[in-house]
């Protein structure tokens, strides 16, 4: 018997902590079910980098109790008073105008639990570089860091799932990354996934990112795969191209970002 989906609301908690400026930062997502005292549930966890661009001497600490305050309210109110008004007002209490709540936005889903990390990894989940050895952590990060400026110039960054392991996919313990995850809207429901992939990752990384496309192309039959590079050819890089080339893999110069920004909002049916 099919499940019936529950009908969820969520809200987006942003984080402005310079009041001088009008930049905010997405921390946190909370998710409820719009009637009866069903699921509720908050994700929080900011990025602390982009946050201390815009304030600095900004603390993690700064948060702490947060994200159970928001919990214990969720889970002790009647629906009826879940909405943005409430939660500003604990904003109001809490933060004074550094915590902002965006307008509720109503979600059906089979799953709210998975449903709820899933607009975390979308909408507020960290960057974060873990599938590189040192030596290319660095070129990695520059390489995410411009892609995300342009998509966001874009306005494609927000239809985005962030830091995707392979294994919600394959059900394995698989601790593999993609930075970026996207799915069609038509008809295909057609994965694609994003990888920033400098030449100075090296053989390694491109074969564990070959070794995990083949294994979730077997899982979904169809995946489309874009890698980044960032014009500086290492040691090995001929050999490289060829292993990505032999596996189907698209790999872009940052030059074509803004190009693969204009794709992914056709694909996504984006104003």
């Amino acid at each position: 018997m099919a499940q019936t989906p529950h009908a969820c609301e969520y809200v987006l908690i942003r984080l402005a902590p310079d009041p001088l400026r009008a930049d905010a930062v997405t921390i946190g997502v909370a998710l409820y079910e719009a009637a009866g005292a069903g699921f509720s549930g908050v994700r929080l966890s900011p990025d602390l980098d982009r946050v201390r661009l815009l304030s600095p001497h900004f603390q993690a600490a700064d948060l702490e109790g947060l994200e159970g305050d928001l919990l214990r309210r969720l889970n002790t109110q009647q629906p009826a008073w879940l909405s943005r008004g409430y939660f500003l007002e604990l904003a109001k209490e809490t933060f004074s105008h550094a915590l902002q709540l965006s307008e509720p936005r109503a979600v059906l889903t089979d799953d709210p639990a998975a449903e709820l990390d899933r607009l975390y990894r979308q909408f507020a989940a960290p960057l974060v570089v873990t599938d590189a050895p040192a030596a290319a952590r660095g070129p990695r990060r520059r390489v995410l860091a411009q892609l995300r400026r342009v998509f966001e110039q874009e306005r494609v960054w927000r239809h985005l799932e962030r830091n995707v392991p392979a294994g919600l996919w394959l059900q394995t313990p698989d601790r593999f990354r993609f930075d970026l995850h996207y799915q069609t809207k038509d008809e295909a429901r057609r994965h694609h996934v994003i990888q920033a992939l400098p030449w100075a990752s090296g053989e390694t990384a491109v074969k564990e990112l070959c070794f995990t496309v083949d294994r979730l192309r077997r899982h979904f039959g169809d995946l489309d795969v874009a890698g980044f590079h960032d014009d500086q050819p290492a040691g090995d890089a001929a050999y490289c191209a060829q292993l990505l080339a032999e596996a189907d893999i698209r790999m872009l110069p940052l030059a074509a970002a803004a190009a693969e920004a204009a794709r992914i909002r056709a694909a996504l049916h984006l104003a």
